[in-house]
């Protein structure tokens, strides 16, 4: 990027408050409202993954943050640990000492033409990318896919809000029950259990649920226990606490639920 850029002053507003409200982030789930407010202002999204490798360069954890419903087959497909396309993103990228960068359908000659045709298939859209490279302690890197054009402006914004992304990544405060679970962490939980818990987080009771879902008061109650069991959590409202702090189900801000496969 060898383009000047000036900010506007609404970008100059977008950039302190992003900058300013990222030193109070500790939480995943702060996180999580962080890059879907203040980071949405200045790099509009559809999905973010974020990966951390350890000091032996081998990938610690992975997190995509969305603001949009993925179906678990895609999520897999951008987040597997191995073979996940932000993995190998990361990995040529940095072995080819490429970042940041954007990545365009449109552009056959780009460094990064043998992602492009994937990102296409899969209604990504425009993509960014950065991270650190050599950092004592571990590097991080960060996939920004649905932008609505990678322009300078936005690879601009992204370098300056690096090191704020790699420190909250860093040090955000993992929940016990994300630290011991599996790369299907994301996924524990079926499509009408997703929908069963949104009720709950509603409050919703049992009884109130059975008759929304025509299901049988002992259905709702299995599924609850079901629930409980795969969370590690004791209560209903554990439980909602806990979903929002994985993301293993759509945020429970929608008139309706909605199913996991489904996609806006």
């Amino acid at each position: 990027m060898s383009n000047l850029i000036i900010l506007e002053k609404h970008e100059e507003e977008h950039l302190f408050h992003a900058l300013e409200s990222a030193l109070k982030v500790r939480a995943l789930r702060q996180i999580y409202q962080w890059t879907q407010g203040p980071l949405q202002g200045l790099l509009p999204n559809e999905a973010m993954v974020c990966i951390q490798f350890n000091e032996n360069n081998r990938v610690e954890r992975i997190e995509c943050l969305r603001s949009i419903v993925y179906p678990p087959e895609l999520i897999r497909y951008l987040c597997d640990i191995n073979e996940g396309l932000a993995v190998r993103l990361s990995r040529y990228c940095r072995s080819i000492n490429q970042l940041p960068c954007a990545i365009e359908s449109t552009d056959v000659d780009h460094p990064l033409a043998m992602f492009q045709a994937e990102i296409l298939h899969n209604k990504l859209g425009c993509a960014i990318v950065h991270g650190t490279n050599g950092i004592r302690g571990g590097d991080s890197f960060f996939a920004l896919f649905g932008i609505p054009d990678a322009a300078d402006r936005h690879i601009f914004f992204l370098e300056l809000l690096l090191p704020s992304l790699h420190l909250i990544f860093q040090h955000i405060e993992t929940p016990l029950a994300l630290q011991n679970s599996t790369p299907d962490a994301p996924f524990l939980l079926s499509a009408r259990e997703q929908e069963v818990l949104q009720w709950v987080a509603r409050g919703k009771s049992n009884y109130e649920i059975s008759i929304i879902l025509n299901l049988s008061l002992l259905t709702i109650k299995n599924h609850m226990q079901r629930i409980f069991r795969k969370l590690k959590v004791n209560n209903r409202v554990q439980a909602v606490l806990h979903c929002n702090a994985l993301q293993l189900s759509s945020p429970f801000n929608n008139d309706k639920p909605q199913a996991v496969t489904s996609v806006p």
